[in-house]
């Protein structure tokens, strides 16, 4: 049964997608007392998201998450674009300097499931039936408005609030923040289905033909993603309409080695920004905050990504180790990211689906003999290459059993006992890393704070509550 909300909290989540999950699972790691609530009763089975990027995993695995999501999906090796049966140009994944050298192929609904239970075993609940009806500033956070199943209204005190809740989000509409941007003219059909593929089963294959674009993609116990460009408006596709695009647009022999339809649905295109990332004691993350075309599968991965971000920075302003304006990072480091995002999908969603199919082909097809271009596209869409401000270098991951989502200082064997012991009555983990040229300290999610020679490691300690 779902437990009555309480009269206040120090973070109210709005929106248990992929993003809102994460949120939920870096607060509860970080001790911050929050509620998560979800106007759905229950996770929808019809969703877009169906890949996870290496920096995901990297990230999710220091809540504990990224194992069991691995364990529930299909990695490849590579993402592939082909011209029908000719292949364009191929992206290998597994010289990628991380513990996750592949592409997950993952439905969302199992994504959410993963986070979902990985948020229960952290003593943490998703408030379902439970819809936000209205929202007040006060002087002190927000004042929220939250509808049960049986109708009646619970108001909820809150520090900070955040908007998981989509592409229509409700946060969003309250703050006040312009949600700039525009529809593309491209609508995709997104089908999963069942498949005897004598292909490559860990390859994500973009298959490029005068009907357009579509995508293949493996997915776990024998079933594909398959996602094709239709005409706006169309509904969405039956097994006989998934096998004619199959046929029309995809390998010669796909769609008569399809089995059958588990789920199937439509997406129109959208290019959207928000105008900020923060208004006061509100924030928004993932879909509520930026959206894009499918392309690359970026999406849902920047939507979590956002959630870590933000996680420790509200953790460490409410516990009193950090000023205030900490949080006004978040929109600084995550909003150029979404907007890089946003020109990327869309730039990248033009050159394969308008022109001359001629030159585009040639074009591809000439990046893909360029081993420094296929490189830097792995990284690209891994988001392994995400920079913050010039300086917030991600650190490469430790191995998955010393993984947690706190702050940790690398450092070399002669400056360890030093900062072990000044680190003796601090959250900050030290563990020895000799093959780093200087000693590191990490923030939570994974990336650089600052540095120093190893030999004065210790004094690194001092900025762990910026």
């Amino acid at each position: 049964m779902t437990r009555s909300l309480p009269l206040s909290t120090d973070v109210l989540a709005v929106g248990a997608g992929p993003a809102g999950l994460a949120l939920g699972c870096a607060l509860r790691a970080s001790g911050v007392d929050h509620v998560l609530v979800d106007r759905a009763a229950a996770p929808a089975r019809h969703s877009r998201a169906a890949i996870v990027h290496a920096r995901t995993l990297e990230l999710l695995a220091l809540v504990g998450a990224a194992d069991d999501l691995v364990a529930c999906g299909r990695p490849g090796a590579t993402v592939a674009v082909h011209s029908r049966d000719s292949v364009l140009l191929s992206v290998d994944f597994g010289g990628l300097d991380t513990p996750y050298p592949f592409v997950l192929g993952v439905p969302q609904e199992a994504t959410e499931r993963v986070l979902d239970a990985r948020l229960r075993q952290l003593g943490g609940v998703v408030h379902r039936s439970h819809a936000l009806v209205d929202v007040r500033r006060q002087e002190s956070g927000v004042t929220a408005m939250v509808s049960d199943a049986e109708g009646v209204v619970h108001s909820v005190r809150a520090r900070y609030l955040v908007g998981c809740d989509g592409l229509h989000s409700g946060v969003r509409d309250w703050s006040g923040i312009p949600f700039r941007g525009h529809t593309g003219p491209q609508t995709f059909a997104l089908a999963e289905v069942e498949m005897d593929w004598p292909g490559a089963l860990d390859a994500f294959t973009y298959f490029l033909s005068e009907q357009g674009t579509l995508l293949l993609s493996p997915m776990p116990n024998g079933r594909f993603r398959v996602a094709a460009r239709v005409p706006c408006g169309s509904p969405a596709p039956d097994l006989a309409q998934v096998r004619r695009l199959l046929d029309a647009g995809g390998p010669r022999g796909a769609a008569e080695r399809v089995r059958g339809l588990d789920v199937s649905s439509t997406w129109q295109v959208q290019y959207r920004l928000a105008e900020a990332f923060r208004a006061g004691p509100v924030f928004l993350v993932g879909d509520a905050a930026h959206v894009h075309s499918p392309v690359g599968g970026l999406g849902m991965n920047v939507g979590i990504q956002d959630a870590l971000n933000l996680a420790w920075k509200l953790a460490s302003v409410l516990d009193g180790t950090a000023a205030e304006a900490l949080l006004d990072t978040y929109d600084a480091e995550r909003r150029p990211v979404a907007e890089g995002t946003l020109a990327f999908t869309e730039r990248v969603t033009e050159v394969t689906t308008t022109g001359s199919t001629a030159m585009r082909d040639d074009v591809l097809s000439a990046l893909g003999s360029t081993p420094r271009f296929t490189s830097w596209l792995a990284n690209r869409l891994a988001q392994l290459d995400i920079r913050y401000d010039g300086s917030a270098e991600r650190v490469r991951p430790w191995p998955t059993t010393q993984a947690r989502y706190g702050w940790s200082l690398l450092v070399a064997a002669e400056g360890v006992a030093a900062a072990r012991a000044a680190a003796e009555h601090t959250p900050v983990l030290v563990g020895r890393a000799d093959h780093l040229p200087q000693a590191v300290l990490v923030r939570p999610d994974g990336y650089t704070a600052a540095t120093a020679p190893h030999a004065e490691a210790h004094r690194l300690l001092g900025r762990w509550s910026r």
